[in-house]
């Protein structure tokens, strides 16, 4: 940690000078930039660990062990029926976030009512945000104390597993007394794994409740069936309880903890400043091009330099029109897009349908009692699974598709700029990386984050509507009646079940489209923006005078070699990163 903190220090430094060198040249854009998002960003890091297990495997005991004393409330009973955020501050609060987007003081010491006796309140409370002064938290962790995985409402479901891509770290709570059910594995294999392969820990509790031999073959146990869903699994045995209790060395939770910090250092820590790093790189290297710009714009007679700029302030009104086009073409494919994904819930729900009567009649009475919901879910959650990875492909092309754009207008507005500063301007090139560009509606792996939870919500929305059926079969009536009754609703629930799963995705597919929207509205604004402020800070030294042209003159010159200077450190702490990853 003091390794990562001396690098995330020399990183800063280095994105303050090249916000300073911005705002000194007049490229105030270029400098809010990093400093109104980059900057904080770093600086207010935090280390997300998500808390996930089974109901009655501890957790929330397990979430008080990390903090070192029982702040959260534990019983007998499941009780965590919303998300606990947990960060650090110097007083402790807590306060509800409600759907509505209001929050409201609530004492830590009335935190169970929320849990068990106030349902009804909790259903309107999305989310329990709790700040403590543990000494893990003031190392910049945030915990995050789910519900039981195995049994979400629809309410929670996107809220739960939207949590799992944002994280850094996933902690999994197994139960020493029953390791890796088939229900944990199938969650583990199904949804964990393939969102956050490679930062998933294993956490064994209730340790103290086997003898020595006992925990060496229960880690074993884990061990071996857990490699056969990922290479080299992080398993660790603790006791929350006993860490509770004072007995801490014992517990196992002091390792656990040890092997959490190395992990956020090395893995988190690197991918954070590199990110950092390269928005650096990239932004010195387009205020070095401007300040070229403005170098030549500072040679120029005051009547030219009034008409190139006037040139440059033209092609920035013009972007409205460009942006206009833009969005109607993305969302031209979003409508494309949505209406496959209709017309595969259209065809499934169709197939679907059509084969239940037989199903039905295949089936005993006493079957359909026990096995016709079950059926139904489990057909709906795989359906859900393989169009949520087909749509992720198509939105991938939709992405791809807005960054095209971007590059093309990229390669026309350097054209334009050439044209408007003369024969003698600096190359240009305002092409963005599909890869290196900093933008959250491109990374298309976080739209994984509504589709995990997609299934559990669909699925709960199919068996509401299949409720006529099912009430009919567990009334008992004659087996024949129940059958044809069973053939003549079933089909109908699978309809409106999937015309509300094809809703559920449209309306992340919208979602989607609007942020590539955003992007690309972005990026034409940003293109020739600080480009035409420090040509306008030229016209205005030249305008002052003599004295001010001069002083801004050497000033470019002295931010040139700054700027060279600093490219080359930030690179130089961006190779070092990676290489020290290479050689551990």
């Amino acid at each position: 940690m003091a390794e990562y903190s001396d690098l995330k220090h020399s990183a800063l430094s280095a994105l303050r000078e090249v916000a300073a060198l911005a705002e000194e040249a007049g490229a105030s854009t270029l400098a809010g930039k990093l400093r109104d998002d980059r900057i904080p960003r770093l600086e207010n890091e935090r280390f997300h660990l998500v808390v996930l297990g089974e109901f009655n495997h501890g957790k929330t005991t397990f979430v008080n062990a990390l903090l070192g004393e029982a702040v959260l409330p534990m019983g007998v009973t499941p009780t965590t029926a919303v998300i606990h955020r947990i960060e650090h501050a110097a007083e402790s609060s807590a306060e509800a976030k409600v759907a509505d987007g209001s929050a409201k003081p609530v004492p830590l010491a009335t935190l169970e009512d929320y849990e068990v006796d106030g349902q009804a309140l909790a259903e309107d409370v999305q989310e329990i945000e709790v700040r403590y002064p543990a000494g893990l938290l003031a190392e910049g962790v945030v915990l995050v104390d789910t519900p039981g995985v195995n049994d979400l409402n629809e309410a929670r479901a996107e809220i739960t597993y939207g949590y799992i891509p944002r994280s850094d770290a996933i902690l999994f709570l197994l139960d020493a007394g029953q390791i890796l059910k088939e229900s944990e594995r199938q969650f583990v294999a199904n949804k964990l794994l393939a969102q956050s392969r490679d930062k998933v820990i294993f956490v064994v509790n209730k340790m103290d409740i086997l003898d020595e031999d006992e925990r060496e073959e229960a880690l074993a146990y884990a061990h071996s069936h857990l490699s056969k869903l990922v290479d080299d699994p992080k398993i660790f045995g603790i006791s929350a309880e006993m860490a509770l209790s004072g007995d801490r060395e014992a517990s196992g939770i002091d390792t656990l903890l040890d092997s959490l910090r190395t992990f956020l250092a090395e893995e988190r820590g690197r991918v954070l400043l590199d990110n950092a790093l390269e928005a650096g790189v990239r932004t010195a290297a387009t205020l070095r091009t401007g300040i070229e710009i403005q170098r030549r714009a500072l040679s120029m007679e005051q009547g030219e330099l009034e008409r190139r700029l006037n040139s440059l302030e033209e092609d920035l009104k013009g972007s409205e029109a460009r942006i206009a086009e833009r969005s109607a073409q993305i969302r031209e494919s979003i409508a494309a897009t949505k209406a496959l994904v209709r017309a595969d819930c259209e065809n499934f729900a169709k197939r679907f349908g059509a084969q239940l009567p037989a199903e039905i009649d295949a089936a005993e009475a006493k079957d359909l009692r026990k096995y016709l919901s079950g059926f139904i879910e489990e057909r709906f959650r795989r359906f859900g699974e393989d169009q949520a990875k087909d749509l992720s492909k198509r939105l991938e092309e939709v992405a791809e598709q807005a960054i095209a754009f971007v590059n093309d207008d990229a390669n026309s507005r350097a054209d334009a700029l050439r044209a408007a500063l003369g024969k003698d301007a600096p190359e240009l090139d305002l092409s963005i990386n599909t890869f290196g560009y900093d933008v959250g509606a491109v990374a298309v792996g976080a739209f994984g984050l509504t589709l995990m939870a997609l299934s559990n919500v669909v699925v709960g929305g199919a068996l509401t509507l299949a409720a006529p059926v099912l009430a009919y079969v567990f009334r008992g009536r004659a087996d024949q009646a129940l059958k044809d009754r069973a053939k003549e609703e079933a089909p109908k629930a699978v309809r409106d079940a999937a015309l509300k799963m094809a809703e559920a995705f449209e309306a992340r597919i919208d979602g989607f489209g609007e942020q590539l929207i955003d992007f690309v509205t972005a990026a034409n604004e940003e293109m020739t923006r600080s480009i035409a402020e420090l040509v306008r800070a030229a016209r205005e030294a030249k305008s002052e005078g003599a004295e001010a042209a001069n002083e801004l003159t050497a000033n470019t010159s002295m931010g040139l070699s700054q700027l060279v200077d600093l490219e080359q450190r930030m690179n130089t702490m961006k190779t070092s990163l990676w290489e020290e990853s290479t050689a551990e």
